[in-house]
């Protein structure tokens, strides 16, 4: 009786086990993906990111955009985007940032559209695309400041309150003055469809910068790296505890 009560205890177990690793769980729904140097430059840079996509650690399906452009909301060059891997935009706008105004934006990808708009009270530029479709599981957040020329003295862009799916992964931001800086934040471990939100603010200090000297990119792709479904992890808790019951068993028998 004592040997068929801790068999049925263990079972139990088991099945608890099952449950806790094929339920959703939002707050383990991404991974912060640590990002370290490919060459002997320390810290993780452009450089670096571009080793990734030619080893094939890493393959752009699409790049969410915003660059300072020339801070014009009807003119010139665009400051919002959808992108190709290599940088073709599908969808743009112009967009007047105003100098350390702070600004939502949200991205959105169901698998085969992408829905990306930067918004406060009064306005919302959007943009759509269903020029991509497939499964993704990785995304490396990047901002990038650079210093001007003439009286340009120092640029600042970040992005602040992310949240993806729920779970909140931080901020990210880069600030140049007399250098370029450039930042990465990776996130791993997640599947369409997706939501990112966040905020966003490009600041600078004398004349405004141009075109990408001030920019944040949001690369969305795939990483050859697998992680189990959630049906076979719950297989895998099974074995180990159904394991540990013919253990239990055999100790007993002895």
């Amino acid at each position: 009786m004592l040997t068929s009560h801790k068999s049925k205890s263990l079972l139990i177990f088991a099945l608890v086990t099952l449950g806790l690793c094929i339920a959703p769980n939002q707050a383990k729904a991404v991974t912060l993906t640590p990002l370290t140097s490919q060459d002997a430059i320390p810290g993780f840079d452009d450089v670096d990111f571009r080793t990734l996509i030619n080893t094939g650690q890493f393959t752009e399906l699409f790049v969410a955009e915003g660059r300072v452009g020339n801070n014009s909301s009807n003119t010139g060059e665009r400051e919002l985007g959808i992108n190709t891997a290599n940088g073709t935009p599908v969808g743009a706008s112009n967009f007047a940032w105003g100098n350390g105004k702070v600004w939502d934006f949200r991205l959105e990808y169901t698998g085969s559209a992408v829905n990306y708009q930067v918004f406060d009270a009064n306005q919302t530029i959007s943009l759509f695309s269903q020029a991509f479709s497939g499964p993704v599981n990785q995304i490396y957040l990047r901002t990038f400041a650079n210093r001007g020329s003439g009286n340009n003295l120092q640029n600042t862009v970040s992005l602040t309150d992310l949240v993806f799916n729920g779970t909140s992964i931080g901020s990210l931001s880069s600030s140049g003055s007399a250098n370029s800086d450039v930042d990465y934040l990776g996130l791993s471990n997640f599947s369409a469809p997706f939501t990112l939100t966040g905020k966003t603010a490009l600041s600078w200090v004398g004349s405004a910068p141009s075109r990408s000297n001030l920019a944040f990119q949001i690369k969305v792709g795939n990483s050859p790296q697998s992680v189990p479904e959630p049906g076979i992890l719950g297989g895998i808790c099974l074995a180990a505890a159904m394991g540990a019951t013919v253990s239990k068993r055999k100790k007993v028998a002895a």
